[in-house]
């Protein structure tokens, strides 16, 4: 009977550990395609830009990543959508990512309070490595 109880107690840790995983991949961000992927790279070389006035050279757009809803107080989540990111944008060839931290527009409900809540929008891009333009007349 000692022998039952202990199978029960190593198939209920076994699914505490499962669900627990599956909650964490289900926080990995959105990625949406909108250029060309390219042959994957080290994430310590993607730039990481918070605006699209920092980047200096010409750039294209390869994708949009967007992470899950967290509360603005929760510096851990954001530094870990921030670094999951640009991982991502690293997976997909990216030379840049420019990440910004978002409010979510709260629904205006009369009597209801809403928690504030936050997520990272970031955009992975690609140099533009040959750029030709006609001569200005």
């Amino acid at each position: 009977m000692q022998r039952a109880g202990f199978r029960a107690s190593k198939i209920i840790l076994f699914s505490a550990v499962l669900a627990l995983s599956a909650a964490c991949s289900a926080s990995r961000p959105d990625i949406i395609q909108v250029g060309p992927w390219f042959e994957s790279r080290p994430p310590d070389e993607v730039a990481l830009f918070f605006s699209r006035e920092e980047t200096a050279k010409p750039w294209g757009a390869i994708a949009i990543i967007h992470s899950s809803r967290f509360p603005p107080n929760d510096k851990s989540a954001i530094a870990n959508s921030k670094k999951q990111a640009r991982i991502m944008a690293a997976e997909i060839g990216a030379d840049g990512l420019i990440l910004t931290e978002e409010t979510v527009k709260g629904d205006p409900q009369i009597g209801v309070y809403q928690e504030p809540e936050v997520y990272i929008s970031a955009l992975a891009f690609k140099y533009a490595a040959d750029i030709s333009t006609a001569p200005q007349k």
